[in-house]
């Protein structure tokens, strides 16, 4: 028994030491691509010591690197990592042009969102050709529980899930918060402006698999002044017979993970 318990603990205590690596390589992006000693123990809240050995095992694998001035950045063993991923992440080059296609018919950015647990991500992106746009990082998590993609991702979420969501998120009413997930099912897309950030609006559409379940989303997104009444009606068409084409030809591999 004494030995069982000895075996969870070093396993608990393994697990936690992984949860703070991955802490500490996820304070940096694309605004902070370096970052100093002193910014991570503040942001992380661990001891010096504690970070200083985190650390100097990820400098060892190559996933940090220490540089002249004190200050750290992502290593370069992340390169192959990073192309890997985007490899088994990309879609194939038929979404690529029904994304630009939608470009064309809306002039705004448009993302491709998948639903990953708790949060949102967009895996693709097409920038709009406006010179004032909506982009945001592809690969970064985004909440699950506001705009116009989340909603529709919801429709194909557990129930437990989304009742877990509407009852911890504190902000707005669970029962319209479920609603609002039932009633983009039904019409097939969701609109939203304002709801996820202040000035920025967007329309978003189902992509089904083969078997009907909901694996992702497209969406244009962009200033709020541009979605008018009548050119939200026009994006709504746009989106929504994006979507259908997406749905028909299928993303790619990527459909293997979703």
């Amino acid at each position: 028994m004494e030995h069982d318990e000895e075996q969870a603990q070093k396993v608990d205590g393994s697990v936690r030491s992984i949860g703070r690596a991955v802490d500490v390589l996820s304070l940096f992006d694309a605004h902070h691509p370096v970052r100093e000693l002193r910014e991570i123990v503040e942001l992380t809240g661990l001891p010096k010591t504690t970070v200083v050995r985190i650390l100097a095992t990820l400098g060892a694998r190559g996933l940090v690197s220490a540089r002249p001035d004190g200050t750290y950045g992502l290593g370069a063993s992340f390169l192959r990592w990073v192309r890997l991923s985007q490899s088994i992440w990309d879609v194939n080059a038929a979404t690529r042009q029904l994304m630009r296609e939608l470009v064309e018919q809306c002039g705004e950015t448009v993302n491709i969102y998948v639903r990953l647990d708790t949060h949102r991500v967009s895996i693709a992106q097409e920038e709009g050709t406006a010179t004032v746009r909506s982009v945001v990082e592809v690969g970064v998590e985004m909440p699950i529980t506001a705009g116009a993609t989340a909603k529709v991702l919801l429709g194909g979420a557990p129930e437990a899930l989304i009742d877990e969501l509407a009852q911890n998120a504190g902000n707005f009413d669970p029962a319209s918060f479920k609603a609002d997930i039932e009633a983009t099912a039904r019409l097939g897309y969701a609109v939203t402006h304002g709801e996820r950030e202040l000035g920025a609006s967007a329309v978003a559409a189902p992509i089904f698999n083969q078997d009907g379940r909901v694996i992702a989303a497209v969406s244009v997104s962009g200033p709020t002044p541009r979605f008018t009444e009548e050119r939200v009606r026009t994006y709504v068409q746009h989106v929504t017979g994006t979507a259908e084409k997406i749905s028909a030809a299928g993303l790619g591999s990527v459909e293997a993970f979703l």
